[in-house]
């Protein structure tokens, strides 16, 4: 379980990032009882609404094009018997500002009820499902989801329950020598509901868009709008971009962002440049023939990634070849307070004196002073514990890690007896890590050697 940055309160699974994590996060559903191995991840697909989310990570090690790999998935739904899965074998993260399809992205593989074995009743509404397949590109991360389209009046909403998943190479072989680095970045992000500043395609848009009153949205063919030939075809778009021309002020702050849109036959990449060009030769007209500001003018390139029409057929493709144009107008300062931040963690520290000497057993003769800790801990329902175990660096590193995780556990399991076993999330021990004092001293050591419970209050 991962605790993010963004809530300070465990979340997403560490090592998995959703693909619109702004938009719709992943579910990670628990056990409410520590440390008893149920979880499952939770992606949900929406015909009526045309929302799915997907659940991405990067592999431990490279695919490589051409060698055969197995890949495993323990899923289930509550709506079907079996379900469909589609992985993408790809070469970086993918992010999106929305939970949209990602109907334009291929799966590499999908694994349907005919790639299942054989269940038993225990397994309810899980099934395993397997499938041989050899790589076609070589790959470095991982997305799970739905890669279909919605139906035209489907509007089924499903959700499916992963268990597990496994890729690995047929042939038996070691793990490639940079297999633990990537294990141990991916388990120390604890980023989960932001999309990272590198991948943000639209970051300027979107910070246009959020600090303006409104913005007049504008859907041409492209610039021959402005010609006689476009202006009569199209004679209401022309219309109205006239009229917004004509009130556009270089000094009232008017930010105009154009956004191309490509869909022909060719490369994705090509696609994106094909609709950069289209929006730049909007925007030459703006500045060089109207008298915008370049600095107020953004343009963007969308190519074929985000289709808004019906690409089954050819009418359908052309119509995805546009320019959207949004002129917006600035917003005034808020008249509101911001909220205020969610209240910190508070921590509780059992300290070394609670427990036998060098044990992780804890004192009887001092449990009237544990208990008047634990009287502290609310109990309502918006209560989350995390506990930890610390020792000092007298020792061995691996005897103070196991010694740290047995007092941690001893803890865990005292709170249990005093029925706070549902709001228990985390226990782990940390070691010699994290010390609280200088162990150059008897009282200094004293105070490292602890257990912390941490708890986080609000449903977050």
């Amino acid at each position: 379980m991962n605790i993010c940055t963004e809530y300070r309160a465990p979340c997403n699974p560490s090592a998995w990032v959703s693909v619109s994590p702004e938009h719709m996060r992943i579910d990670y559903l628990y056990s409410t009882a520590a440390v008893e191995g149920v979880q499952l991840l939770k992606l949900m697909y929406s015909g009526h609404r045309g929302m799915c989310n997907y659940a991405q990570s990067k592999l431990l090690c490279p695919v490589v094009a051409g060698r055969q790999y197995r890949i495993t998935v323990v899923a289930g739904s509550e709506t079907r018997e079996t379900v469909e899965i589609g992985i993408r074998l790809d070469t970086t993260w993918i992010y999106r500002l929305a939970a949209v399809p990602l109907d334009t992205l291929p799966p590499t593989i999908v694994l349907t009820g005919r790639d299942a074995l054989p269940k038993n009743k225990k397994d309810g509404i899980f099934s395993r499902m397997e499938k041989v397949f050899t790589a076609p590109a070589g790959a470095t991360h991982i997305i799970v989801g739905s890669f279909n389209k919605p139906k035209r009046g489907d509007f089924s909403r499903e959700y499916v329950y992963i268990d597990s998943i496994g890729l690995e190479p047929l042939e038996t072989q070691p793990l490639c020598p940079e297999a633990q680095a990537v294990k141990d970045t991916l388990y120390a992000s604890h980023l989960r509901h932001t999309v990272p500043r590198k991948y943000r395609i639209e970051e300027t848009k979107v910070e246009i868009k959020k600090d303006k009153r409104h913005c007049v949205t504008l859907i041409v063919k492209d610039e021959s709008i402005f010609t006689p030939k476009g202006r009569s075809k199209y004679p209401e778009a022309a219309a109205r971009l006239d009229s917004i021309v004509k009130v556009y002020d270089p000094y009232a702050g008017t930010k105009v962002i154009v956004t191309g849109y490509a869909f022909r036959p060719g490369t994705a990449e090509y696609n994106k440049i094909l609709s950069t060009v289209q929006a730049q030769k909007l925007k030459d007209v703006l500045v060089y023939r109207h008298g915008f500001a370049m600095d107020d003018v953004e343009v963007y390139g969308r190519g074929n990634l985000e289709p808004r029409y019906d690409t089954a057929t050819e009418a359908g493709k052309e119509e995805n070849n546009f320019v959207e144009i949004e002129f917006c107008h600035p917003k005034p300062p808020p008249a509101v307070a911001p909220p205020p931040p969610p209240p910190a963690p508070d921590t509780l520290v059992i300290p070394d004196v609670l427990f036998r000497f060098n044990s992780s057993e804890l004192n009887a003769k001092l449990y009237n002073s544990l208990d008047s800790l634990v009287a502290r801990i609310p109990r309502n329902d918006t209560i989350q514990l995390q506990i930890l175990g610390y020792t000092d660096n007298v020792g061995t590193e691996a005897y103070n890690l196991n010694l740290s995780r047995m007092r941690a556990a001893a803890v865990a399991e005292y709170l249990k007896g005093k029925g706070l076993e549902k709001y228990i999330r985390h226990v782990s021990g940390l070691g010699e890590a994290d010390p609280v004092a200088p162990n150059d001293s008897q009282e200094g050591r004293q105070r490292n050697r602890r257990v912390e419970i941490i708890i986080y209050k609000g449903l977050d």
